[in-house]
């Protein structure tokens, strides 16, 4: 019976001259064939640690948590400024595996500031949106877009408190005429009001613009009961868009279009 050779366990002599050449710990600053820069620390020839990286071609600087190459931890992203060596502020929070994830802060140009949730790179879960043009919004996100509860609050002061669906009011929800002094509570189908009851605010006389006459009474025999079942067809898509100009208690018009 042959006798089995024995395997060593140590490492050939070549294998060990070429672990010695690997990078590890810490590096002063390292250049790559494509113009790109690393200060930090380093794992088996990977940017594994803290570190920071200021790529070439996009003019970026990445100063955080790496690992195997990538940004994952906690770190800051920022974009230079054309012409200067000055860098300003592109992201700054969590990241797992090259993506934003977790909670961070995002400047978006163009479009505004978000400070909230993320997943795979987009906005997920809840968080703040400040937009340029003034409007603000707090609620719940997918993937990006306004979906599930959440406030928009308007340019003019005026605001939508309730469900979004892919970035559009839908569902129910209560819109606050604040520029006039009234509120409308009701359904929304893609950003169009299919039912609704109109109230006078408290306070409507106090408002910017308030109207020249209060909404007269709710004349209906049971408006309980009416309004529960168009409510109840209005979510379940089956209504049919209901206006009384008597009794001002239905509308179906564009939000915004005429205030």
């Amino acid at each position: 019976m042959p006798f089995l050779k024995k395997h060593s366990t140590q490492l050939s002599r070549s294998r060990r001259l070429e672990n010695t050449t690997k990078k590890n710990g810490l590096r002063h600053k390292i250049f790559s064939v494509n113009g790109d820069t690393y200060v930090g620390e380093w794992q088996n020839d990977q940017r594994t640690g803290k570190g920071v990286k200021r790529t070439f071609a996009n003019q970026r600087l990445y100063e955080g948590d790496f690992v195997d190459n990538v940004r994952h931890g906690f770190g800051v992203l920022a974009d230079k400024i054309s012409g200067v060596d000055v860098y300003e502020l592109y992201y700054v929070g969590e990241w797992f595996n090259g993506m934003m994830e977790g909670f961070g802060r995002w400047v978006m140009k163009g479009k505004g500031l978000y400070l909230g949730e993320f997943h795979r790179g987009k906005r997920h879960g809840y968080g703040k949106m400040w937009y340029d043009d003034g409007a603000y919004y707090e609620g719940e996100w997918i993937k990006g877009k306004r979906q599930g509860l959440g406030m928009l609050i308007y340019v003019n002061g005026n605001r939508y408190e309730g469900n979004f669906l892919n970035d559009l009011k839908h569902g129910k929800g209560r819109f606050f005429f604040l520029s006039v002094g009234q509120l409308q509570d009701g359904v929304w189908s893609d950003d169009t009001c299919i039912f609704s009851q109109l109230y006078n605010l408290p306070y409507r006389q106090t408002a910017k613009r308030p109207t020249v006459f209060p909404l007269p009474k709710l004349c209906l025999v049971n408006p309980d009961a009416v309004c529960q079942e168009q409510e109840f067809k209005a979510l379940q898509g089956t209504s049919e868009c209901y206006q009384d100009t008597e009794v001002m208690s239905f509308l179906s018009f564009k939000m915004g279009s005429s205030f």
